[in-house]
């Protein structure tokens, strides 16, 4: 028999459900004392004796417990009740990216947006020694107030734990996995750079990488082997500079994908500097309000003059594609000083070329410019190279002391 749902956690009430996958439901729940909506998760009534599952979801609690970061959501309490554990979560109302994207691949720099705040909360989570081990859009919450937030660590890696993962067995979703974690191979950092690079090509196309046949040994194998369509094959509008940091997180051999979280963010903030006017929370909103998942009453919520004032860059496929860009994005760390260097050595070298073709040339000219110029650099110091042997020196010029 199901145990059954407490009406009370503590302070804080259950309302509806409003998530299940196989394992665990999420629940809307409300703190009254704090005014605030809550999200609890726990383990379907059915799981609840599954100690594999039960030590999963405590895990997620802590690891979620050890962050502190702006894109993943705060865990505030770890109740026990009737048999069942809940996590109690803050609450993202908003809608995950696989929603969104039912509708047609994100624009560009909400796109870039978007990966770049997901690469800042990985980086985070690694710099803490966790891995999600599961990033794909459904994870994804684009928040009603501008927050892009990784959600579900279920199956995330706390490193300074023993892993709960049998050898040779694997977990997360099959698309957006790794080709290591396919293989059975121990994840690392490298992997979950390897979804987000897989996210990031269908938020900006609306396709993923690997082509999907009716049986699944066709992805399997695709992936495996490294084969993956282009970004501009199937979004040709799109510039090289995007699609280079997209394929660099999907290479296939880990030693050549970005090595950390921070490398990708900072690639991808320097392509939103570029296309992006306003804050970015605010083009968050004004993208969800343009997709109509966002409602005039929610509205008030927010600083909508922000809202109205934030523009992206008229056409950002050609800023990115520009040549002026894609030089400075290929020019390497103190290029600006290695250029000035380079100009100075050439400018002084034609300097020293054009005098020996004088000289060469026409040399009596040349004696005599020199002879002209030594006589007036002496003139200026006072001093006369052809000085008569005794007497006094002519009016003007020094006389030599004599010893």
């Amino acid at each position: 028999m199901s145990p059954p749902r407490p009406k009370l956690l503590g302070t804080t009430e259950l309302q509806d459900t409003i998530g299940q996958g196989g394992m665990a439901e999420v629940m809307r729940g409300f703190q009254e004392a704090l005014n605030r909506p809550v999200a609890v998760k726990a383990l379907l009534p059915e799981r609840k004796d599954d100690e594999e599952a039960v030590e999963r979801l405590r895990r997620e609690a802590l690891a979620l417990a050890s962050l502190h970061h702006e894109n993943i959501p705060s865990v505030y309490d770890l109740v026990e009740k009737y048999g069942r554990q809940y996590v109690i979560m803050e609450y993202v109302d908003g809608v995950d990216l696989a929603a969104v994207l039912e509708s047609g691949p994100v624009p560009l720099d909400v796109s870039l947006l978007i990966g770049s705040e997901l690469a800042g909360a990985l980086e985070h989570a690694h710099f803490r020694k966790v891995l999600h081990r599961d990033i794909k859009p459904s994870n994804v919450m684009l928040s009603r107030t501008g927050q892009v937030i990784l959600t579900d660590f279920g199956i995330a890696k706390d490193q300074t734990l023993d892993d709960m993962t049998r050898q040779g067995f694997v977990v997360g979703t099959l698309n957006y996995l790794s080709p290591e974690q396919i293989g059975g191979l121990r994840a690392d950092w490298r992997s979950d750079i390897y979804g987000l690079g897989v996210t990031l090509f269908e938020t900006l196309s609306g396709q993923r990488p690997h082509a999907e046949g009716p049986e699944q040994a066709e992805l399997l194998a695709n992936i495996l082997g490294g084969q993956l369509r282009r970004l501009r094959q199937v979004a040709p509008t799109l510039p090289r500079s995007v699609e280079k940091v997209v394929h660099r997180c999907l290479a296939l051999d880990p030693a050549k994908r970005y090595q950390r979280a921070a490398e990708v963010r900072r690639d991808l903030d320097r392509l939103v500097r570029a296309v992006l006017k306003g804050t970015r929370s605010a083009r968050v909103v004004a993208f969800l309000k343009d997709r109509r998942l966002l409602t005039g009453q929610e509205m008030t919520m927010i600083a909508s003059d922000e809202v109205e004032a934030v523009q992206a860059v008229p056409r950002p496929e050609t800023v990115l594609s520009s040549r002026h860009f894609e030089r400075a994005e290929d020019a390497p760390a103190g290029s600006g000083l290695a250029r000035t260097l380079m100009g100075v050595l050439l400018a002084l070298l034609l300097l020293a070329g054009g005098l020996a073709a004088t000289w060469y040339l026409a040399p009596d000219w040349s004696r005599q410019t020199l002879a002209k110029l030594s006589t007036w650099g002496q003139e200026q110091l006072g001093v006369d190279a052809k000085e008569p042997p005794g007497g006094d020196a002519p009016p003007g010029r020094r006389k030599p002391h004599n010893r």
